[in-house]
């Protein structure tokens, strides 16, 4: 991290005391700096070190520059930023393989790639209808055709193997959802689905 973004997230920082004083907090006016320090110091100590052990060098001092000049956090703003946080991580953590029928057309089209063929059909081969239909109707015609020639062709199978593939599938959604690439269903609000 550069000197300059240093002392921008310290001008940020000031713009996040000013909604501070005024009692209202707006996520984007609080810097990730900031954030980040929030964070960490609402934190168990044990893994508040393990989390900053994984950043780099500029990172951290630039985080405990931050924590240093943090002298009172308002509840509020607390509150926002570990709503945030939580969210975020819960929204990783929850997701399951039903949810792709929560997901928007363009991102699972964007997931599935040809190559994969195989281990779709073998997760969709033990998903409730409405996934299969979900996922079918979201492909490129060509995509949906290999993948329905594949499940029609597709003989016994264990469950555990279909399990598997459904894990594999999942976690391929939330490394794109790491990178940014795509965004994953509210966990709130899952209805339960009949197989």
């Amino acid at each position: 991290m550069s000197t300059a973004s240093v002392l921008g997230s310290r001008e940020a920082g000031s713009l996040a005391d000013a909604s501070a004083a005024a009692g209202t907090f707006s996520l984007d006016a609080i810097t990730p700096i900031r954030k980040a320090a929030i964070v960490l110091v609402s934190l168990e100590q044990s893994l508040a070190s393990q989390l900053l052990a994984n950043l780099d060098r500029a990172a951290v001092e630039a985080v405990t520059w931050e924590i240093a000049r943090l002298e009172r956090i308002d509840p509020a703003e607390q509150s926002a930023v570990l709503d945030e946080f939580l969210g975020l991580g819960l929204r990783r953590l929850c997701f399951v393989f039903d949810d792709l029928t929560r997901m928007n057309d363009h991102e699972i089209r964007d997931a599935v790639h040809h190559e994969e063929v195989a281990t779709w059909a073998l997760a969709l081969a033990g998903a409730a209808s409405p996934v299969r239909m979900k996922v079918l109707n979201a492909l490129d015609p060509a995509t949906a055709a290999a993948l329905r020639s594949s499940l029609d062709n597709l003989g016994p199978f264990r469950l555990s193997d279909t399990e598997a593939a459904q894990a594999e599938i999942t976690e391929h959604f939330r490394r794109l959802y790491d990178r940014g690439i795509i965004g994953l269903p509210d966990p709130r609000g899952r209805e339960e689905m009949l197989v």
